[in-house]
C-alpha cells in the first residue's frame, strides 16, 4: 500500500513537472487560473494524459494551453466530470470570470448513457486578456445517435447536411470567461479508412491535394464544424514527430517549439492543427503544435 501511495505521488509530481517545462520553455506567465489547473490536476487519483500544446499567430506564441485526458474507466466516467465542473467552478469564483455552462448542459440532458462515453477532457487556453481566455472540455461518444443529433441542433445544424455529418463522434465545448460559449463538432477519419473509395469520393474531393499530403504520415485526421469558424481547422495526428518538418513548411516559432519537444520524454505521436489555406502557403504562419505525455500506474 505504501509503495502504491508513494508511485502515485511521484505520478502527480510528473504531471506538474511536465506542465511546469512547458511554461519554462515557452515563457508562460502564470496567469490566472494556471496554479487552479495545476491543482486540479494533482487532484486526479485516476491514470492520465496530458496535453501541452502551442498556437502560433504569425510569430505569435500563444502557449499556456493544457488539456488533462481521463483516462477510459466507464464506471468513472460521472465521477471525472463531476471534478472537471468543479474546478471550473473554481475558475468561476473570481470576479469577472463568468461561464455559460448551457450547451454543455443541452448536450448531456437529464439522462446522459455514461457507457456511451469514450473520452473526457478538460483543459484551458489562457490568454493575458482574461474576457479572452478559456476552459475547454471534449466528450467522445460511441454509438449514440440521438446525442450526435442533439450536438447538431445545438451546433444551428452546422454538421446536419455536411458531408461528413457521418464521420462525428468528438463534440467539444469552449467556457470563455466573458460569459460566451461555443460547440464544435469533429469529424474524424481513420488511417484504415483513408483511401477506400468511398472515403475519396465522399470526404477527399472536397480538399486540394496540399490537404491530403500530410495523410501519408498520419493515423487519423480530425476536422472541426463550427458556425463561428469560417475556415475549418484540419488536424492531422502524426505517427512520427519527425515527419512534422516533412509534411509542413513551418515558421521559425513553430519550429523553435518542435525543437524543443524533440528531446522531451513524450508520447511518440503528435497533434497538427492548421486550417486548409495555410498548407496552400509556401511557408505555413499560423498553426497549433500538440504533444502528449501519459501518466499511468505500472
Amino acid at each position: 500500500m505504501i509503495v502504491a501511495d508513494i508511485q502515485k505521488s511521484s505520478l502527480k509530481e510528473q504531471r506538474l513537472q511536465f506542465i511546469r517545462n512547458h511554461q519554462q520553455a515557452f515563457d508562460v506567465e502564470p496567469i490566472y487560473p494556471l496554479r487552479l489547473f495545476e491543482d486540479f490536476v494533482m487532484g486526479v487519483e485516476s491514470d492520465c494524459t496530458i496535453e501541452a500544446s502551442c498556437k502560433i499567430e504569425l510569430d505569435k506564441l500563444i502557449a499556456s494551453r493544457f488539456l488533462l485526458f481521463f483516462k477510459d474507466k466507464a464506471q468513472e466516467w460521472q465521477k471525472y466530470l463531476a471534478q472537471s465542473l468543479a474546478f471550473f467552478q473554481q475558475v468561476e469564483n473570481r470576479v469577472g470570470v463568468q461561464l455559460d455552462y448551457s450547451l454543455l448542459q443541452g448536450f448531456l440532458g437529464d439522462n446522459f448513457d455514461f457507457s456511451k462515453l469514450e473520452v473526457l477532457t478538460a483543459g484551458i487556453d489562457l490568454r493575458t486578456n482574461l474576457a479572452d481566455s478559456s476552459l475547454k472540455m471534449h466528450i467522445r461518444i460511441g454509438d449514440y445517435p440521438e446525442k450526435l443529433a442533439t450536438a447538431f441542433v445545438l451546433s444551428d445544424g452546422v454538421a446536419d447536411s455536411n458531408y461528413l455529418s457521418g464521420f462525428v463522434h468528438l463534440i467539444g465545448f469552449d467556457f470563455y470567461f466573458n460569459g460566451k460559449s461555443a460547440i464544435e463538432i469533429y469529424a474524424e477519419i481513420r488511417e484504415d479508412d483513408f483511401f477506400k473509395p468511398e472515403t475519396i469520393n465522399q470526404v477527399w474531393q472536397h480538399f486540394p491535394k496540399s490537404a491530403l499530403k500530410p495523410l501519408q504520415s498520419s493515423s487519423l485526421f480530425f476536422t472541426g464544424l463550427s458556425k463561428a469558424n469560417h475556415n475549418p481547422v484540419l488536424y492531422y495526428n502524426l505517427k512520427n514527430p519527425q515527419d512534422l518538418i516533412n509534411c509542413f513548411k513551418l515558421n521559425y516559432t513553430a519550429q523553435k517549439v518542435h525543437s524543443f519537444y524533440q528531446h522531451q520524454d513524450i508520447l511518440p505521436n503528435m497533434w497538427v492543427g492548421t486550417a486548409q489555406q495555410e498548407l496552400e502557403k509556401t511557408r505555413i504562419e499560423n498553426i497549433r503544435l500538440y504533444y502528449y505525455k501519459s501518466f499511468t500506474m505500472e
